[in-house]
């Protein structure tokens, strides 16, 4: 039933859009279980956010070590790279489910590609650390090798994990097709 402004039936088609989108990014992991791809978009947003989080840290850390009475621009630095480094494994630590600040504003979830569980309390902070800190430099060597004119070589990373979209639920190995995941949609 729609009102006269047809709301319900345009709730209904994004809906379809929403089911369609994730019947095409379906991942079936090592162990069977079946999982909905994050998008790009979620996934950047979701490491948006946990990148913005060490960034303040390291900013308020230098900030604190600058102003103090023994204050200098060399200590503010140090604080900063310190707090750079450290920040993100500490902020790891505190995310072992697999569920950070970044990953709670994009519906998103970190899990393992061989099981579809959370990382552990040590995998979270690598993860973490390899989010803020690994891609950032990545990055910075991608723009060096593209400004030098030579490409980087190196073998590719091999996947531990996972984004997965939240919004929708795992199906465990062996559990029967269901509609939404491996149905197309009727109209």
């Amino acid at each position: 039933m729609t009102d006269v402004h047809g709301t319900a039936a345009t709730q209904s088609r994004a809906e379809a859009a929403l089911w369609k989108s994730a019947r095409q990014r379906v991942k079936t992991l090592r162990n069977g279980t079946r999982v909905v791809d994050a998008t790009v978009w979620r996934t950047v947003k979701a490491w948006a956010v946990d990148f913005g989080i060490v960034v303040v840290l390291s900013i308020v850390a230098a900030v604190l070590a600058g102003s103090s009475v023994s204050g200098t621009a060399g200590k503010a630095a140090g604080a900063a790279a310190a707090t750079w480094l450290i920040a993100p494994w500490l902020y790891g630590f505190c995310c072992a489910g697999g569920r950070s600040l970044g990953s709670l504003a994009s519906q998103t979830e970190v899990v393992r590609i061989s099981t579809g569980e959370a990382p552990g309390f040590w995998r979270a902070g690598w993860v973490m650390f390899a989010r803020t800190v690994l891609f950032t430099v990545t990055v910075l060597v991608l723009i060096l090798g593209t400004a030098e004119g030579s490409s980087p070589s190196g073998a590719e990373p091999k996947g531990r994990h996972l984004t997965i979209d939240r919004r929708f639920p795992k199906l465990p190995a062996g559990a029967p097709e269901a509609a939404p995941y491996d149905h197309p949609v009727t109209a």
